[in-house]
């Protein structure tokens, strides 16, 4: 009785070790956890499958649509008076409106 709860318990092991890299990526939310999660699946069996997986589960997760380069003060600016000439040229700003904002951005 005793062997068949500790078979039991190596089973339930070795199925978690054999997931460890689904488990990994699904509770990181990495963005291929599916992909990852087939190929641990299908090709875990193979060691070079399952460490691919593994490897792939704990890569450097980042978002494509966030800048890495941080903008000063003064870029910033640049960008603020683009976004306003943007505007009046739209016709939302009036051209008093426009030089009204232009020489609060340039004070500051």
């Amino acid at each position: 009785m005793v062997e068949i709860g500790l078979g039991i318990v190596f089973i339930f092991l070795m199925i978690a070790t054999y997931f460890l890299p689904s488990f990994n990526a699904f509770s990181r939310k990495h963005p291929d956890r599916w992909p990852i999660f087939m190929l641990d699946l299908f090709l875990g069996w193979t060691l070079i499958g399952w460490v691919v997986s593994l490897v792939w589960s704990v890569s450097s997760i980042t978002s494509p649509g966030k800048p890495r380069v941080q903008f000063h003060a003064e870029d910033d600016k640049y960008q603020k008076l683009e976004k306003i000439g943007s505007l009046k040229e739209k016709g939302l700003l009036t051209e008093s409106e426009f030089e009204a904002e232009k020489a609060k951005l340039l004070q500051s």
